[in-house]
């Protein structure tokens, strides 16, 4: 699993738990958060991503502690405290088990699946 598709399985479990909170600041970091807003591997503000990269400098990430960094990563956001809870509904299996899931299939962020390059607009010239 890489940075990205880590970061994916963050928001991908706390928009699951949001359908059931629908907690206004739940929902607003969930906004900043999405990883799948834009073409580009990024996030909808592109500071959370960048805040969730400097975050894991120097970490390791495995599948024994993904869950536990998941949760201390979100124990991080200071602008929307107490997010971390709504990962307690999991434990390590259900972490494991969503893992799973988004890696066994086609994903963005997976390796050897290129963002879509742009394109000129092709302008309607007049002879």
């Amino acid at each position: 699993m890489n940075i990205f598709e880590f970061f994916s399985l963050i928001y991908l479990l706390l928009d699951h738990s949001w359908q059931e909170s629908k907690d206004d600041d739940h929902g607003a970091f969930l906004g900043a958060m999405n990883p799948y807003l834009w073409a580009s591997q990024d996030s909808g503000d592109p500071a959370v991503y960048e805040d969730f990269k400097h975050f894991m400098q120097g970490k390791t990430l495995g599948e024994d502690n993904g869950f536990q960094l998941a949760k201390d990563y979100l124990k991080t956001i200071t602008f929307y405290p107490g997010l971390e809870k709504y990962l307690e509904e999991y434990d390590q299996e259900g972490w494991d088990d969503a893992m799973r899931q988004l890696l066994s299939q086609p994903h963005k962020g997976q390796d050897g699946i290129e963002e879509p390059k742009k394109r000129a607009k092709k302008r309607n010239q007049k002879s």
